[in-house]
Parts: C-alpha cells; sequence; structure tokens
C-alpha cells in the first residue's frame, strides 16, 4: 500500500519540480535588485562610520552615509510606486479577463494586507515564552491536549439499522475519480505530501490511471496509505490576547490524493444518508443557508412579539465540538444510518493512528497522535459531525413536548446550523428541561456545552424570572445575540443588525483605501471590488431585514458615501443621487434589499410544504394581539409588497415553481409604497 502510494506521491511531485521548480519567495517582491545593491552600499558606508578612528574620518563617513540613505529611500518610494501601478494594471488585467481569483489576490497586496509575524506565546501559568524551540513545544502541548479529550462516561448504546442502504460497495471507478478531482478547489494548500490539486487537474486523463489502481487497493484492504494521515495543523487568529494559545484555532493541511478519495465516498454518502436527517439541521447541506435560519428566527421572535407569545431562546455554544467527537460512537451512529460496513471499516480505518504537527515560525512541532474529534480539513468531517448533532437533537426531542407550537400537529424545537444550536421552548420549565436533556445527550457523545458562551433569550415571559441553569450555573440572560453573523433581540433586530452592518462594511471599504486611491484602476473595476466586498458585508442578511424609511436612509447615504468617494466627487462639487446611481449602474437600496428578498422567498416557496423555512412566512403563535398600533416587522413589510405588485399568496407560490417567471418577476420589481415610517 505505501509503496504503491510513494510511486504515486514520486511521480506527481517530480513532474512539479521538473516543470515548475521550486517556488522563489521575497520578503519585499516589490524592491529591485538595483535598490538591494544601493541598501548593501548603504551599509558598507554605515561600516566606515563604525570603523573610522578621528573625527574628520566620522564626520566624512557620516555624510557619505546621510546621501546613501536619501538615495535608498528615494529608489525604494519609485519601486513602491512602480509595484503598485503594475499591481494595478494586473487587477484591471484580470477584472476585464474575469478572473477574480487573481483579482482579488491583487486587491490583497494593494491593501497592504499582510500576515503578521509570529507572537510570543504563554505556557500554562500565563508567563511569556521567548525562544523559538520553548515556543514549539508550548504549541504542540496545547494541540495534544485539545485533540485528545478524555471519553465519555455514558456513552449512547446505538443500535445498527436493520438493513443497509442502497449505497455502491465496489471500488471506485475511473469516472468517479475523475468528478471527484474536478471538484477539488484550487488555490488551496498542499499537504504534507506536497501535491497540489492544479498538479491532478492539469493532466486529469493520467492522475485518474495513476489514483485508480491505487483506490482500489484501499478498497479491498480497507486501510490507507499511512502519509494520508499525517497532517499540518496551522494556526489560525481568532480574538482577544493572542500571546494566549486558547485564542487560536487550527486547520489541518490534508493530503490532496486523500481528498479525492474522501471526496468520491462523500458523493456516494451524502444523498443516501441525507433524507434521514431533521429538516431543523441546515449547515453542510444542499439548498440551505445561513440566511433560511436567520429569517425564521427573526419571523419567529417578531411574531412572538406581535402576538404577545411567551418565548425562550437558548442559544447553545459547544466547547471545540469538531474536536471533542468520540469516535467509537460516531462509528456506531453510521451504522444505525444504514452506511454499508464496508464504508464505515475504511472510515474507521482511516483515523486510526492519525498523527498531526503544528507549524510555528516556519518549523514543524514533533508529530504527536490526535484520538478525538473529526478532522477539521477533511471532506468527511462536516457530514460525519452532522451525524452527531442529528442523534442529539433526536434524542433530546423524541417527547415532543417542550417545543414552540408550530402546525397544528407539530412542534418547533430548535434551528441548528452545524454546532450552532437555537433551542426554542414557551416557558422556564421547558427551556430548563430540554437544556439539561441536550447537554446530558451531548456530554454522551464528548461535546460539551461552554456555560460562559451560550446565551438565553426571552421574550414576554415576565410570570417566571428564575435563570435556566446548567450544572448549577446559571447561563447568561441577553437582550440581543449575534446569531450566524446577524444581530437578533426581542423585536427581530433590524435595527441593530444595520448599525453594526455599516460598522463593518465602512471598515471594509477603508481597508481599500489604496484601491479607491489608484488611477490605473478603472471605474468600472473599482465598483466590482466594492459590489463583492463592501456591499456584500453591508448587505449580509438584508434579505431578513425589516425595511423602515429611517433604516433604508441609513444604508442609503453610507453607500452614496463610498460611490462619491470611488468618482472623486468632492465638495464643492454636486451630483444628485439618482445621476450617480445612474454614473455606477447601482439600484437603490430600497430597490436592492426588495431584490434580495424576493430571490430568498422564491428560493424558499420551491421547498416542500414540509419545510420549516418555508412554514415560517405564514406562521403565528397563539396569543393575543397587543392593543395600539402594531408594530413594523419583516411579515407586514412582505405582505405590503407582495399587495403592491398585485399578487395573491397563492399565485406567488405557483410562479415560484417556475425560475424564469420568477427571474423576471424579481428583475422587474420597483420598491413597495407600503414602507412605514418609524
Amino acid at each position: 500500500m505505501d509503496k504503491q502510494w510513494q510511486e504515486v506521491k514520486e511521480a506527481v511531485t517530480s513532474t512539479c519540480r521538473e516543470v515548475l521548480g521550486p517556488l522563489k519567495r521575497s520578503h519585499k517582491e516589490w524592491i529591485t535588485a538595483e535598490t538591494m545593491r544601493k541598501i548593501e552600499d548603504r551599509k558598507l558606508k554605515k561600516s566606515e562610520i563604525n570603523n573610522s578612528r578621528t573625527r574628520t574620518g566620522k564626520a566624512e563617513a557620516q555624510k557619505k552615509y546621510t546621501s546613501a540613505n536619501k538615495t535608498v529611500k528615494k529608489s525604494i518610494k519609485a519601486d513602491k510606486k512602480n509595484y503598485m501601478d503594475t499591481m494595478a494594471t494586473e487587477a484591471e488585467e484580470a477584472a476585464y479577463h474575469g478572473n477574480m481569483r487573481d483579482l482579488y489576490a491583487t486587491i490583497k497586496k494593494l491593501s497592504g494586507k499582510f500576515s503578521k509575524p509570529e507572537r510570543p506565546v504563554k505556557d500554562k501559568e500565563g508567563k511569556s515564552i521567548s525562544d523559538e524551540a520553548g515556543q514549539r513545544k508550548r504549541w504542540m502541548e496545547h494541540f495534544e491536549e485539545l485533540l485528545n479529550r478524555p471519553a465519555p462516561r455514558d456513552p449512547p448504546d446505538i443500535p445498527p439499522a436493520n438493513g443497509d442502504l442502497f449505497i455502491n460497495c465496489n471500488a471506485p471507478t475511473k469516472e468517479e475519480i475523475s468528478q471527484a478531482i474536478k471538484q477539488l478547489r484550487n488555490g488551496k494548500a498542499a499537504g504534507p505530501d506536497g501535491i497540489p490539486a492544479e498538479a491532478l487537474k492539469a493532466d486529469l486523463a493520467t492522475s485518474v490511471e495513476m489514483l485508480y489502481p491505487l483506490f482500489f487497493k484501499i478498497w479491498e484492504e480497507e486501510q490507507v496509505p499511512s502519509e494520508w494521515k499525517e497532517g499540518y495543523l496551522i494556526k489560525l487568529p481568532k480574538k482577544g490576547d493572542l500571546s494566549a494559545c486558547s485564542n487560536y484555532r487550527g486547520i489541518t493541511l490534508l493530503s490532496i490524493p486523500g481528498k479525492v478519495f474522501n471526496r468520491v465516498l462523500l458523493n456516494r454518502l451524502k444523498d443516501a444518508v441525507d433524507p434521514q436527517l431533521r429538516d431543523h439541521q441546515a449547515g453542510f447541506r444542499k439548498d440551505r443557508s445561513c440566511t433560511d435560519q436567520i429569517a425564521t428566527l427573526r419571523i419567529i421572535l417578531e411574531q412572538s412579539q406581535e402576538w404577545n407569545s411567551s418565548l425562550y431562546v437558548n442559544f447553545i455554544d459547544y466547547e471545540k465540538a469538531f474536536d471533542s467527537v468520540d469516535r467509537e460512537s460516531l462509528w456506531k451512529l453510521m451504522r444505525h444510518h444504514g452506511v454499508p460496513e464496508k464504508i464505515t471499516n475504511i472510515i474507521r480505518n482511516s483515523y486510526e493512528g492519525l498523527t498531526c504537527r503544528v507549524v510555528h515560525g516556519c518549523q514543524l512541532t514533533d508529530a504527536f497522535q490526535v484520538r478525538t474529534g473529526v478532522r477539521q480539513g477533511c471532506l468527511l468531517s462536516p457530514f460525519l459531525f452532522l451525524l452527531v448533532v442529528d442523534w442529539v437533537m433526536k434524542a433530546s426531542t423524541a417527547q415532543k413536548r417542550n417545543g414552540i407550537q408550530w402546525t397544528f400537529w407539530t412542534q418547533l424545537d430548535d434551528l441548528d446550523f452545524a454546532d450552532d444550536v437555537a433551542l426554542l421552548s414557551h416557558t422556564q420549565q421547558q427551556m430548563q428541561e430540554k437544556t439539561s436533556t441536550v447537554a446530558n445527550n451531548s456530554a454522551r457523545f464528548g461535546l460539551n456545552i461552554h456555560k460562559g458562551k451560550s446565551k438565553v433569550l426571552r421574550t414576554n415571559a415576565t410570570a417566571n424570572t428564575t435563570p435556566i441553569t446548567l450544572d448549577g450555573e446559571a447561563l447568561q440572560e441577553v437582550d440581543n445575540f449575534t446569531y450566524l453573523g446577524s444581530i437578533v433581540d426581542k423585536q427581530g433586530g433590524t435595527d441593530v443588525d444595520v448599525r453594526v452592518r455599516i460598522g463593518k462594511a465602512r471598515a471594509a471599504f477603508l481597508q481599500l483605501k489604496n484601491v479607491w486611491a489608484s488611477a490605473d484602476l478603472s471605474i468600472n473595476t473599482k465598483l466590482r471590488i466594492f459590489n463583492t466586498t463592501g456591499k456584500s458585508v453591508l448587505l449580509y442578511g438584508a434579505e431578513t431585514w425589516r425595511t423602515t424609511v429611517a433604516i433604508t436612509r441609513k444604508i442609503q447615504t453610507f453607500i452614496n458615501t463610498c460611490l462619491r468617494r470611488i468618482l472623486r466627487i468632492r465638495w464643492p462639487d454636486t451630483i444628485s443621487n439618482k445621476d450617480l446611481w445612474q454614473r455606477t449602474k447601482q439600484l437603490s437600496v430600497e430597490q436592492d434589499i426588495l431584490q434580495r428578498r424576493f430571490r430568498w422567498i422564491g428560493h424558499t416557496l420551491r421547498k416542500t410544504t414540509t419545510s420549516i423555512t418555508r412554514q415560517a412566512l405564514t406562521w403565528n403563535p397563539q396569543g393575543k394581539k397587543r392593543r395600539g398600533r402594531p408594530r413594523n416587522t419583516w411579515r407586514r413589510d412582505l405582505e405590503a409588497e407582495v399587495k403592491h405588485i398585485a399578487y395573491a399568496w397563492r399565485q406567488l407560490e405557483r410562479l415560484a415553481q417556475d425560475r424564469s417567471a420568477w427571474r423576471a418577476l424579481v428583475g422587474g420589481l420597483c420598491p413597495g409604497r407600503g414602507q412605514r415610517h418609524k
């Protein structure tokens, strides 16, 4: 097995070395050879100052050094300007040819975004470690502890399915291998074997012919090459004190040919197993998105507020969820879902003897064993993790008595996106019971709920102020919460979310000030960059916002400011907003949000009638409306827009099934007239 793999590896890597050669790196690629010569000359002048023994000699040497230093600075400034001009030209060329990957790689250089050097870290006692060897040892110690969790005390007894699913258990075909290679994403770092995805794609037929015998042998022996079990762990900073190891997350670089094999397995498994998963889960699933869950939760909050219905939402946060899963229970769970034993054995054996080495300071730590969790960076990991969360939530909500009333026959217990779980209940007692049950069932799989990061939001629940507790510790109650990147509160949270979105979009816009100031980039290219960076950050989740005149004005004012800066229109020059939008080919914010909303509604209406997201569009809780003028809600916005386009809801449901007709409807939308002032 390993010998056959080494032959494949050597064939690919030797060809890469011969054709491409080694990658040459320069610390500052914009400094020319002529400038480097001047820098060396300046060093010599500096040495003359240090070696001079008389005052006259030192003064003369200092004069020469000052002149050389001015020459170096002038040369560096010229080099940097030429470099920026060249980068701008390359960005313009990439935009002209539609090469977005090269365009954004160039933008990153233009904006001055460079990775920061390694920082010193602290040991467990909080003492700073300065030497490289000590830092590598600390990183190895941290991740070895993180990736080797204690086994659960009470693992679940999961019986196998009565029969296997109809999944192909024959060895991978050449067609499957070819498809899996095509599905690889370019621009991703290679694993320990040094084989990039582009190398396999460069000659697809040859790659398939080389991998086919290897995959056949893997299938027969149910074992993978030992090098596929090795990984290089890259540290990615989160936020907080970056000298603390706990404020980093790791991503593992794995063998690309190993990913091809896993892609073949995933293509066989996902369509067969996915129908068994609960509709509550939207993470890593086809035709599901964060927007679905955000919109559903906003509607639940808004309608509960309008109908004066009590609601508890517990936002569960797991500690290192992907790294904590108990593998023995996971293999049982695969058989429970009907995954054939052949495939289960191959995946299980690929996890036996996993090792990792942490990359720190361009060097590797010693290897250490990884005994728990699913591999971050492996294509199968999201699929495997969903099986765990699905089992935990099925076991926790089997009695169907602690959720919110959803339809006449059903309750809605939770909304999930991978490990982001939002529990839903009407009363404190129901939420307390559900939280404890979820915590117990999670612990049986090795998952622990983070008590400090799990938050509770409640609305219209004034009768009982008893906090929700976990292991005797009260969970914090909050007025708003950032759910899947959008802020929600008791009224839905649009106002707060819009304010935060504008702040993030402003930061994204200012990071690209070199791009907007460049005279070598065309206005069209700058606008494309703005639409896909600043504007995409600004309007994330806009499909779920309730829109008022005040909210729309805030967003439009920010966009107009950005567009005027891109066009270099400054006071006292003036231009009307309408002319500004025409010159930049922009829709008004009102129309842009309207079209985004109806695109998402069309996508939602094409789901089955049992889909939670689709049912949310017309859901109302049991309760009684408050006295006085009703609040503006997303639902009320939608009703006004539907009335404006003169369609009945039933007509829209039928029209959405025809994608072309719905696309025409969305393209012809005008801003709704039914908006309510704040």
